[in-house]
């Protein structure tokens, strides 16, 4: 799920940025390229956790823009979901067709076929979907453990196919930060 992973990157860095804050001000640009980025079958990029102290070339200068040219590697924190997996995530949207869910960036598609036989009742005015007692409702904003069945994996974006149909998955009781639900 998540992995320190070691990457590169090549910047450039604009003149006025150059002087004695060079190592501070790459650390920002290259956290502000990278974070919340996808890299394709390495997952997103979370946080930058490292950049080593002789991981920086030296700056190549570009003569027709005067911006200077660096590679760095650095090590990055990076999500990466498998198949097969468990993850916990928030209910975002319900239809009759199942529910689309988050964890962080990945976003997870339950269909109903893949819930549970007595959770089959979608209730079409409040957009729910409710057990056969009537006592456990799976609507925007629910917390839920999803089994990741299936994933694609394009440039930018991962998605998942995801199934509550199994022992310990389904409708999880804590509270999400009301900013959590998208």
């Amino acid at each position: 799920m998540f992995f320190l992973k070691e990457l590169e990157k090549e910047l450039s860095i604009q003149p006025r940025d150059l002087g004695p804050n060079l190592r501070h001000r790459i650390k920002e640009r290259l956290a502000s390229e990278v974070e919340g980025k996808s890299l394709g079958s390495y997952g997103y990029i979370i946080k930058v956790a490292n950049i080593p102290d002789k991981a920086m070339s030296k700056g190549r200068l570009e003569d027709a823009t005067g911006e200077v040219q660096y590679k760095i590697k650095f090590v990055a924190i990076v999500f990466r979901p498998f198949k097969e997996e468990v993850i916990d995530a928030v209910v975002g949207v319900c239809n009759e067709l199942g529910f689309f869910c988050h964890a962080g960036p990945l976003e997870i598609f339950v269909s109903h076929r893949t819930m549970p036989e007595d959770m089959q009742n979608y209730n079409h005015e409040t957009s729910r979907w409710v057990d056969d007692d009537k006592k456990m409702e799976i609507a925007a904003g629910s917390g839920v453990r999803v089994k990741i069945m299936n994933l694609r994996i394009d440039a930018n974006k991962i998605f998942a196919v995801g199934t509550i149909k199994d022992n310990y998955l389904g409708l999880i009781e804590f509270e999400f930060p009301s900013d959590a639900v998208e």
